[in-house]
């Protein structure tokens, strides 16, 4: 079969509507549930009051019913006395109150007598004071919901007061979803090592039964099917049949194998093939037998993009919902955001209150980084016909995560280790609400974030090459004048990561002979300039190096790269060699600490991060981990900037 082309890529909105007005007005169904069982479904029609809430004259509070009429003239001046029985009668809340008593007098207001006879008030009540008379609350006959309202805890509590016991909801749209893709295997099947190589593990069908679901649906996970054309005919038939909606995942872009599109083709319409959204291209809008069928990419992060643009407003048509509203704010870019003018394009970024200030740090941008959209607290979308945001510019973000959790957020950018995962974790344990939120970006760019008021802390092991000193050095130089404080952090052995048994007996630098491939760290990384140093120590000019340019974001990137043979050495942290099974070559000790200004020290983030650093539970983690020394953990200390 002939490849696929995009030959009319739309833009999103119109892309959208076209296809909205195509699909026409969807005919929903209801069905009645237990109005105990309905949290979270749409009201299908209006619901009224079956009684009245109060259904009697209840009693308000504790104290004693009176006859209203009988309370005036009382005052401080002429107290009134009232005798039990005769003028009064002990209610306590919840009661009900018969004629010829209209009123309550709270306990709190009332004055015993000497004599335990009565009590004595001064002011008069007026009628049904402190009395919940008979539909105070809910009036028999009255709406309590009206069609289309998404039902909460609270109006379930309503619904019963007021005798309502069933209700009709919206039907939830069942959605079909259909993986597929000679490469994929279904994770019951993958053995406890990792897929096999050239398989792929399915997983999108499970993120999608979870977007449907948080949207309202049910969802309906089909068996992968294999790239044969007559074999997708047969289950998006089926599929069509058995739900509202479908979802083909993967096989809708240009490749040889890709089949949706023409499938689709031959079964009913395909209004679109491909839409001007980055990631997110290979959108497939179709209709089957008068029912949606959508196209979507495979890679997870273009799937979960299309999904919320497009299968999202189609589910709200047979939920006859609006959708829930979009949390937007603006947000300060930590550093440049380069776009085609092609392409609407959504960075991830995650996000933090810096000064008062809300920063955004943009994640990695590729469509298959699913977990950029696990720690993504939103997307700066980037406009079609722009060519990107400069660093530190204002961008509207739209939100994925709460704004009151950004507020609680310690923005770290720097250095990576993976002991800021374990850190971030026990903050989250300690039940705080409080979070570390990190962006490896290098110790070098960490520090100008600092400098730039853009982060809370700055992880760094900067080698000053004429004292072999770490951190103290650079912070001098980059911050004149400025009180900033070293937090001390941990010793780490660095050195290189290669495959088991070190086949080629690396051992220095002087061993990267042209034939071995190094995988180096970005830069501005530490890692990186060490790595110069050792270089520049032994007269080896960086270009003799094979794969010098080839660099990675993470410790763990260099370590799966030698793992999966990517590369035969690259430079990095024992503890990542460690926990990938590989072998590991010394080459330095070197000091991994935290930077951050004096000011910074009183923010309750980063009180619970010296919390965290200084806990025990963090220091067994140390061992466990393995390579890692601390001495100093947790210590202070001031850098004495003096201005020339």
């Amino acid at each position: 079969m002939k490849r696929n082309l995009y030959l009319n890529v739309q833009d999103k909105e119109a892309a959208l509507e076209n296809y909205l007005d195509a699909l026409g007005e969807i005919q929903t169904e209801s069905e009645m549930v237990s109005v105990t069982e309905s949290l979270g479904r749409t009201a299908a029609e209006a619901v009224f009051a079956r009684w009245s809430s109060p259904s009697y004259n209840s009693c308000a509070m504790d104290g004693i019913a009176v006859v209203s009429s009988r309370t005036k003239g009382a005052s401080e001046k002429n107290p009134l006395l009232l005798r039990e029985g005769e003028d009064y009668l002990d209610v306590d809340t919840g009661d009900m109150i018969l004629p010829p008593y209209d009123a309550v007098i709270m306990a709190e207001e009332l004055i015993e007598t000497e004599s335990g006879d009565g009590y004595e008030i001064i002011s008069a009540v007026p009628p049904f004071a402190n009395v919940r008379a008979v539909g105070e609350d809910i009036v028999a006959g009255e709406m309590i919901l009206p069609s289309g309202h998404e039902i909460r805890a609270v109006d379930i509590s309503a619904m019963l007061s007021a005798g309502v016991r069933t209700i009709p909801v919206r039907k939830k749209p069942a959605v079909g979803i259909i993986p597929t893709g000679d490469e994929m295997t279904d994770i019951a099947d993958v053995p406890d090592t990792g897929p096999e190589d050239g398989r792929i593990a399915e997983t999108n069908s499970w993120m999608f039964d979870g977007l449907v679901r948080e949207n309202g649906g049910i969802g309906k996970r089909y068996d992968i099917v294999p790239d044969r054309p007559e074999l997708l005919e047969e289950a998006v038939l089926r599929a069509v049949r058995e739900c509202d909606i479908v979802i083909v995942n993967a096989g809708s872009s240009a490749g040889r194998d890709d089949y949706t599109v023409h499938v689709l083709r031959k079964l009913g319409t395909v209004l679109t093939h491909g839409v001007s959204i980055k990631p997110g291209k290979p959108v497939i809008l179709g209709i089957v037998k008068g029912k949606p069928v959508i196209g979507l990419p495979g890679y997870s992060v273009s799937a979960y993009l299309a999904f919320r643009e497009f299968v999202v407003p189609v589910m709200n048509r047979f939920l006859l919902s609006g959708g829930r509203a979009e949390e937007k704010i603006r947000a300060k870019l930590t550093k440049t955001v380069m776009s085609g003018l092609k392409y609407e394009e959504y960075v991830r970024v995650k996000l933090g209150l810096v000064d008062g200030e809300m920063i955004a740090a943009p994640l990695g941008r590729g469509a298959g980084a699913s977990m950029s959209l696990v720690k993504a607290d939103g997307f700066c979308v980037i406009p079609k016909n722009s060519e990107g945001i400069m660093a530190h510019e204002e961008a509207e973000i739209r939100l994925l995560e709460k704004p009151e959790q950004i507020g609680r957020t310690l923005v770290v950018i720097g250095s990576h280790d993976i002991i800021l995962d374990v850190l971030n974790d026990l903050m989250m344990e300690s039940q705080s609400g409080m979070r570390l939120s990190s962006t490896h970006m290098g110790s070098m760019s960490g520090l100008i974030a600092l400098k730039r008021r853009e982060t809370h802390i700055a992880p760094s092991h900067l080698l000053c090459e004429e004292d072999g000193t770490y951190n103290e050095a650079v912070i001098r130089e980059m911050f004149p004048g400025e009180k900033i404080v070293l937090i001390k952090g941990v010793r780490r052995r660095q050195g290189f990561i290669v495959k088991k048994g070190n086949p080629l007996n690396i051992r220095t630098v002087a061993d990267l002979t042209p034939e071995v491939r190094y995988i180096n760290r970005q830069k501005g990384a530490g890692t990186r300039v060490l790595f110069d140093y050792l270089l520049k120590k032994e007269g080896i000019p960086k270009m003799q190096i094979t794969g010098y340019e080839h660099e990675a974001a993470t410790h763990m990137s260099v370590a799966v790269a030698v793992q999966k043979d990517n590369a035969d050495v690259g430079m990095g942290i024992y503890s990542c060699a460690r926990t990938l099974g590989l072998d590991f070559v010394d080459a330095a000790s070197e000091e991994y600490d935290f930077v951050t200004r004096e000011e910074y020290l009183d923010l309750p983030v980063v009180q619970e991060f010296l919390r965290a650093l200084r806990s025990r539970e963090f220091l067994a983690k140390l061992e466990e981990l393995g390579g890692y020394t601390a001495e100093e953990i947790g210590e202070i200390r001031k850098i004495h900037n003096f201005l020339s």
